[in-house]
């Protein structure tokens, strides 16, 4: 039997770079005029310190990746020493992943929009298009991870240009010494810390990576840090080094740093192409916080942590209720902010910076890991600056504590509600028996397999003329009919191992996977065919459907041809094109259209 080893949908270490570009790459969009104008001419040595913190952060985190290789993000790497520390971790990033879509569309459109237009302009826009992202994802883009990838390159190109010609035009720079007292050099380096969610995004999506994931990780990681440490610095240097910046207002500077710095370095025409592929990636990183926080409530109500509502799907496989509470809330809290990018970094700063703290202090403080001294000693040293950080932007930043607490205490509200429905639902007397109305259907149990019989597997959704083409193709070979039903679950990430299906996501309570096993049941009795049901919950289709074939030695897989529009494939790929991209060569693939 040929067994089948690789995975389509996984992601390689450049699609994962892509990823944690999204985050990183798109900080310095805002973060640099923000340390300029909180800190003026000392801007370049907190900038510097913000790139060794994230430096020592991305170290940190490749060892949270290479033991955590299943998916190691803060509620998945904290659910095993403590369910209510994995929840408020959950929280934390989804707290953070409601800023970051929303900072990073309005800071799209303020590089996009031209210079000059009000700002309020770039916030309505940012609006529409958090509610935009939403509807898209409403039918379940599939393709983040090469788009990602494609955008993050176009970005990439752009900010080499721009440093090239900073290093070029170099001039004698203003940097001082950082002025105040400790306490004041403190607070101003707490509140330039933007850059680091997307290692949790990264750690996450481990559950999904190639093979060796602590390799790919690693690699994802280190070449995205080389690149933002090495620009972040350059640029920083130059805006120092820059006299012109005296004729902008503190607005601009503040929220558009790099559009000066092109404009200025290189030329006009180059600053508008740029901020288009600035705000191109802005937005690229909003609608990635969007899909993760969707997986984020997914694997919670899985969990029995939240609500089952919220992994109802649609019939694209969205948790559209999920996708719903993401959209508005994001939509909803930038804004009430308005456009205040010092207050939206602020509200971010908090969430990103607690859920890290507790994904490092839970892993180094984890004794089932085998982690070495070093290593130990970097996740409890680095764990502990978080907490000082984030204890820091409590006291010196009420609007972001508070915002914290809203989003905590939502959650963990809604976590008390429903456990208290769960405890009180199982107290209450057990009501009469009734008619086995959920159980599967007779004939659709998944009998074993004949020993020896030739086996052919066929994938379908409901179309009764391929089920029927499959039913005679079997009836020629002498062969049993697999019928194969995949209920799709569109989530960005993943813990590879543990099942996506609910409670709820069963064959007898699938009244379409149901109606379809029914009908594909009448066309093998019709033609004598023996028909054995595969019900499966899964994210890739296609991963699901070769691991089938292989595994149950099919001797033909048949499939319907794709009626999907060529947009539908683009946003959500083509399935089809992904199995026969993959399929084991000793396994036929009949495309029936």
């Amino acid at each position: 039997m040929t067994t089948f080893v690789g995975r389509p949908r996984e992601l390689r270490w450049y699609h994962a770079a892509g990823f944690l570009f999204g985050d990183w790459g798109t900080s310095r969009l805002y973060v640099l005029g923000l340390a300029f104008v909180l800190s003026g001419a000392s801007s370049f040595w907190y900038v510097a310190a913000m790139c060794l913190l994230v430096t020592l952060v991305g170290i940190a985190y490749t060892v949270i990746c290479r033991h955590f290789p299943d998916g190691g993000g803060v509620y998945s790497a904290a659910k095993g020493r403590s369910r209510n520390l994995a929840v408020v971790g959950a929280l934390l990033l989804f707290a953070d992943y409601i800023v970051t879509a929303g900072l990073s569309a309005y800071v799209a459109f303020r590089y996009i929009l031209p210079a000059g237009v009000d700002s309020r302009w770039a916030l309505y826009a940012a609006a529409g298009s958090l509610l935009a992202i939403g509807f898209m994802n409403f039918f379940g883009l599939r393709r983040p991870g090469l788009l990602a990838f494609l955008i993050a390159l176009g970005a990439a190109a752009m900010y080499l240009v721009l440093a090239a010609f900073c290093l070029q035009g170099f001039g004698g720079a203003e940097i001082h010494a950082p002025q105040g007292g400790p306490g004041v050099v403190w607070g101003h380096f707490a509140n330039v810390i933007l850059a680091l969610s997307g290692v949790e995004a990264i750690a996450n999506m481990t559950g999904v990576m190639a093979e060796p994931v602590a390799r790919n990780a690693r690699r994802a990681i280190l070449v995205v840090l080389v690149e933002v440490v090495a620009l972040n610095l350059v640029m920083a240097y130059a805006m120092s080094a820059l006299p012109q910046l005296a004729g902008y207002s503190l607005e601009d500077k503040q929220d558009f740093m790099l559009k000066i710095l092109a404009t200025e370095y290189v030329g006009p025409w180059f600053a508008t192409v740029a901020s288009i592929a600035f705000g191109v990636l802005l937005l690229s990183a909003s609608n990635t916080a969007i899909a993760d926080m969707v997986s984020i409530q997914y694997l919670m109500s899985r969990d029995k942590e939240l609500p089952a509502v919220f992994t109802r799907l649609n019939r694209f496989g969205m948790p559209w209720v999920s996708l719903l509470a993401a959209t508005l809330i994001t939509a909803g809290v930038l804004c009430l902010a308005g456009d205040h990018t010092e207050l939206l970094a602020s509200l971010y700063a908090i969430g990103v910076v607690g859920a890290i703290a507790i994904n490092l202090l839970t892993c180094g403080t984890n004794r089932e890991l085998d982690l070495s001294r070093k290593e130990r000693s970097l996740l409890l040293g680095i764990g502990l600056l978080m907490v000082a950080i984030e204890v820091t932007i409590a006291f010196d930043k009420p609007p972001a504590l508070l915002f914290a607490l809203s989003v905590l205490g939502g959650g963990l509200l809604l976590r008390a509600g429903y456990k208290w429905r769960q405890r009180r639902g199982a107290a209450a007397p057990a009501p009469a028996p009734e008619p086995a109305t959920a159980e599967i259907p007779a004939g659709f149990e998944r009998h074993a397999l004949p020993a020896g019989a030739a086996r052919v597997l066929v994938s379908t959704r409901g179309n009764p003329e391929l089920t029927k083409f499959a039913a005679t193709y079997a009836k020629d070979r002498k062969a049993v009919l697999l019928a194969l039903f995949v209920r799709e679950v569109a989530l960005s990430f993943r813990e590879r191992g543990a099942s996506l299906a609910t409670e709820s996501m069963n064959l007898a309570k699938d009244r379409e996977a149901l109606a379809v096993f029914t009908e594909a049941r009448r066309q093998c009795e019709a033609a004598g065919v023996q028909m054995v049901p595969i019900y499966a919950v899964h994210d890739s289709p296609a991963e699901l459907i070769i691991d089938e074939a292989a595994t149950l030695g099919a001797g033909t897989l048949i499939m319907g041809a794709s009626r999907r529009s060529a947009l539908a494939k683009a946003l959500r790929g083509d399935v089809l094109q992904e199995v026969a991209r993959h399929l084991p060569k000793e396994i036929p693939l009949l495309i029936y259209s």
